[in-house]
């Protein structure tokens, strides 16, 4: 079976960790994969590592017919059965190829975000077009947000993303990384993997953590993910009045592995559109104390004093609260985290992930004959 995936992912995120997890199972599955992304970008650059062929395709807004028109002379050249947009531009840019090519592929969208679909009218073309024969929903609230859009929900599933559960694996603390880090002993570490943005809601770990100081209560703030080393976030620590040693800024990381290792407590502290946190799934299945505000899917995952705790997204005074009784109780904190562990395992796995999404490409291809017949 030949599969493409459309993308205009250049950096890093979790859905572009998300595209290789997937291209790398469906390859050692038997399948031929091509990654249609700019060229240069992150996921082109780790692309051939997980077995995936990069075909250079840089959609620059959406319907970009130039982008639409190179992508199928590709699906006509190689046969393409299945075409999966990943972002919203390949997403828009997919949909327009579909008019340029010869041949019929499975067309299936994968959304990410809670956020709300878009009323306006190129926005209800692109998410209610007949010619869109399956949505990829990575939780339910996110499905819920797609029927709400307008998506009939038939045409919804539900797959939440996947853990390589090899990598992400219970582990000692790693020596270098906190020799690196500089992490004083006995001081715990409160840990934040996101991209900077103001909906990730890293201004709330600070002003919680401002207030857990004021309480008596010291801990490492360490934050990893694109522009976490901005000038920006490092000059909101200040008006916050979270002290400069108390804070590790470290931008982008590929040792996430070894960075959640030393953490006490991981944090995810999103505002609103979260799916489900990938840092969150990474965090359990390492048995990692998890907090997580109660947006988007997180609850799905995070289920409070079950498999760790939460608070309401945007509430610095809430996070601060259950950040210290974390911290008051770990043994307590740790238990949750290994019943969450086992429910990171049991539903998101990498391998269960390729597993629904090759079973759903199926379904849909039947389906797509049964209505050609």
């Amino acid at each position: 079976m030949k599969v493409a995936f459309i993308s205009e992912s250049h950096g890093w995120s979790g859905g572009a960790a998300q595209i290789l997890v997937l291209g790398r199972g469906l390859s050692e599955a038997g399948w031929q994969v091509t990654l249609c992304s700019p060229e240069g970008g992150e996921v082109a650059r780790r692309a051939e590592g997980a077995g995936m062929r990069h075909v250079a395709l840089h959609p620059r807004q959406d319907y970009d017919l130039s982008a639409a028109y190179r992508l199928a002379k590709l699906i006509d050249k190689e046969g393409i059965e299945v075409l999966h947009a990943h972002h919203p531009r390949g997403h828009a840019v997919g949909l327009a190829s579909l008019y340029l090519s010869s041949r019929r592929p499975v067309f299936v969208v994968t959304r990410r975000v809670s956020f709300k679909v878009s009323s306006n009218p190129f926005s209800a073309l692109k998410y209610r077009h007949p010619r869109i024969d399956g949505y990829i929903a990575v939780a339910e609230n996110v499905r819920g947000e797609l029927i709400a859009g307008g998506v009939a929900p038939e045409r919804v599933e539900t797959i939440p993303s996947g853990v390589d559960l090899q990598r992400f694996k219970p582990s000692p603390p790693h020596d270098a990384v906190r020799g690196e880090l500089a992490l004083p002993p006995g001081v715990p570490v409160i840990g934040k993997i996101a991209n900077y943005s103001e909906w990730k809601g890293q201004d709330v770990v600070l002003d919680a953590a401002a207030r857990l100081r004021r309480d008596g209560v010291r801990a490492v703030l360490v934050f990893a993910g694109r522009d976490t080393d901005s000038p920006e976030l490092k000059a909101r620590a200040k008006k916050a009045g979270v002290a400069a040693e108390d804070c590790r800024f470290l931008g982008f990381r590929e040792d996430i592995p070894e960075l959640l290792s030393n953490f006490t407590v991981s944090v995810n502290a999103a505002r609103r559109g979260e799916g489900i946190s990938g840092a969150l799934r990474e965090s359990l299945a390492m048995e990692v104390p998890a907090v997580a505000s109660a947006a988007g899917g997180n609850a799905e995952l995070v289920v409070e004093g079950v498999t760790g705790r939460m608070f309401e997204a945007g509430n610095d005074e809430r996070l601060a609260r259950v950040l210290k009784e974390t911290l008051a109780d770990l043994p307590a904190a740790k238990a949750l985290a290994r019943a969450g562990a086992e429910v990171v395992r049991e539903r998101f796995s990498d391998k269960a992930s390729v597993r629904l999404t090759m079973a759903y490409y199926a379904r849909l291809a039947e389906r797509q004959k049964a209505n050609a017949g």
